[in-house]
């Protein structure tokens, strides 16, 4: 199966993007990174194997629909347009741009999807049964099914006719529900996820870190996987 992760930032956040984007690569071969960006270019020098997309131009969510211009950029409602802008992709991994890879992750690109849309961790805060709520910043997707069944154009017409507290995250878990597997919270330590876990896989961080005044992003970016030959 190959190994396929997208990222996805306004101009602004481009920084942390290449930090996230270099745990990845530090510690997991990878066959293609997507980076869906605001340019043509990217400001920096990037490896080989990451690949730049503009998509300044979407043409999937209404400009003045009611989450466009919520909190959440487009940036983040992109990826439900990713079975048709990856067209030439069977399998994606998403990774918000607040992850960072703390060791190999090869595996979950060949896990078993067993007939579900997507993969994803449990929010335990958001579940009520029998709805089960997960998190969709670490998420794997199989883009031929979603084609096929047309569940990305689900997604995108919700999010253009009603309000979401998290937009395209509220979308997919509720077209997908009962068709989302579980992953192990290893693959998602948010902080939102309640579950401990002694070795994340991924850690998906925000803002300061927990018990001190120390930016997040600034305490990764300095990590010895920072520089990528």
């Amino acid at each position: 199966m190959r190994r396929v992760a997208v990222y996805a930032g306004t101009r602004r956040v481009y920084e942390m993007m290449t930090c996230a984007a270099k745990s990845l690569l530090a510690h997991t071969r990878m066959d293609r990174v997507y980076f869906l960006i605001e340019d043509d270019e990217f400001p920096e020098e990037l490896p080989d194997l990451i690949e730049t997309i503009n998509v300044s131009g979407q043409k999937w969510f209404d400009l003045d629909g009611p989450n466009y211009k919520s909190r959440w950029t487009y940036m983040t409602l992109i990826r439900l347009a990713l079975p048709i802008l990856l067209y030439n992709e069977s399998r994606v991994l998403w990774l918000d741009i607040d992850t960072i890879v703390e060791d190999d992750i090869g595996d979950l690109f060949d896990i078993d999807m067993m007939g579900n849309y997507v993969a994803m961790v449990r929010e335990p805060p958001r579940c009520s049964q029998p709805f089960i709520y997960h998190n969709a910043g670490v998420m794997l997707m199989d883009l031929n099914a979603i084609r096929a069944d047309g569940i990305w154009q689900k997604w995108i017409r919700l999010v253009n006719s009603q309000p979401f507290t998290a937009p395209d995250q509220d979308a997919i878990n509720l077209i997908c529900q009962g068709e989302i597997l579980e992953l192990p919270p290893e693959y998602n330590t948010a902080g939102v996820i309640t579950q401990d876990t002694a070795e994340p896989l991924i850690r998906h961080y925000a803002g300061y870190l927990r018990g001190s005044g120390e930016n997040a992003f600034r305490y990764y970016a300095r990590k010895k996987w920072r520089v990528i030959t």
